[in-house]
């Protein structure tokens, strides 16, 4: 059992702020989206003077190691190594907070870390979402019931990584949400380096290889028609996951074979040396917006779709958005034809990657974490970020 407290290292004068103390409940610290979502929050937190407290209600994890030393920050978990849905000694400890002061303000990021919450004495309580099917899943479908039974207005607590999935997930409730939204936020290049470069011929991917993400097997065929334009040209796909044979069978038999390049698990640091000197990067999520940020022209891609459709690089996309949408009004073009725009002038090209970063500015990590303590102090529920 592990309990890591490092506020007696620390004596410094505090600022004030209507939110002072701040509870994150979520499930484990293994490498993943939402995780490095949580490692972020809890940086930026803990810089600015606020009071942390993280439940890790299944096992632990390493990005852990990450958080350990940051003033301010207290770590409640228990490295049980047969990973339980729910560590008993946690939801225990988490019980016991019920007879201290009040957090000013928990936050969660899934149903279960949401419904485990309510352990938790909030003066204020939100919930994140980061995927279209958080309340969709049959496997939650219990949890939703009891978060109904707790509290029959828990969806007016939702906070949203973007309209899409806010919309998705009125749709999987049934009920009317806030329009409150919370992009990841996200760390970039200073605006004096630039990851992108024209006169390259390398193309990345970065992401869980899955077999709803589609773009990593339609890029095996674009790149059979993109060596023949220039055989300088290379696809790097970093990720592992459920579609990674059938993809390895998909390039062992493709003429393109000696172009593409299948990197497997990466790290935070393998990820920004996989973006130098890349010509452009094809994917969804985060990695696409790291990598708009970074200078690098970012083709955005479907999920499910066979046919390599785009709807276009970041900055066509709706505020807030990092891949596929429900606007259907979007015209959708073909992620070859978009890289063949990009070969077609360095004008182009620059123009292109100019206003890319722009985009993922929304997603900057001071101004969306800035937004969110600033909303989390308004009125209860009335949380707007755009």
């Amino acid at each position: 059992m592990i309990n890591f407290s490092n506020n007696h290292f620390f004596q410094l004068t505090k600022q004030t702020h209507s939110i002072k103390s701040i509870a994150l409940i979520h499930k484990n610290m293994k490498p993943g989206g939402v995780e490095m979502l949580v490692v972020r929050m809890v940086k930026w937190l803990s810089d600015n003077d606020y009071n942390v407290t993280l439940f890790l209600y299944s096992s632990g994890g390493p990005l852990i190691r990450q958080l350990e030393t940051l003033k301010n920050v207290t770590i409640l978990v228990d490295e049980d190594p047969s990973d339980p849905s729910i560590n008993m000694w946690l939801a225990t400890k988490m019980l016991t907070k019920r007879f201290a002061e009040p957090f000013d303000l928990v936050y969660s990021f899934s149903p279960m870390s949401f419904l485990l919450s309510y352990l938790v004495p909030a003066k204020k309580r939100m919930s994140g979402v980061y995927h279209p099917e958080s309340y969709k899943h049959e496997s939650v479908s219990s949890v939703v019931k009891f978060l109904k039974l707790i509290d029959p207005k828990f969806y007016q607590k939702l906070m949203f990584m973007n309209p899409s999935i806010k919309q998705l997930t009125e749709e999987a409730i049934g009920e009317r949400v806030n329009d409150t939204i919370f992009p990841m936020p996200l760390d970039f290049c200073s605006d004096t380096k630039t990851l992108g470069n024209f006169n390259s011929r390398r193309i990345v991917s970065i992401g869980q290889l899955s077999h709803f993400r589609t773009y990593n097997y339609y890029m095996v065929d674009i790149m059979e028609r993109l060596i023949q334009i220039d055989p300088e040209f290379t696809y790097h796909i970093y990720g592992t996951g459920q579609g990674e044979d059938d993809l390895r069978n998909k390039i062992a038999s493709s003429p393109a074979c000696d172009h593409i390049f299948m990197h497997g698990a990466f790290t935070y640091e393998d990820k920004k040396r996989a973006l130098q000197n890349t010509f452009c990067f094809v994917g969804m999520g985060v990695s696409l917006i790291e990598a708009a940020g970074c200078g690098i022209p970012a083709i955005t891609t479907k999920i499910n779709d066979p046919n390599g459709l785009s709807k276009g690089f970041l900055h066509q996309l709706p505020p807030y958005e990092s891949g596929d949408t429900l606007n259907e009004d979007k015209e959708l073009i073909f992620v070859e034809a978009q890289i063949e725009k990009l070969l077609s002038s360095q004008k182009e090209y620059k123009k292109i990657s100019r206003c890319d970063r722009v985009k993922a500015g929304e997603f900057e990590s001071n101004q969306v974490m800035e937004k969110f303590i600033r909303e989390a102090e308004m009125k209860p529920y009335m949380i707007r970020l755009h």
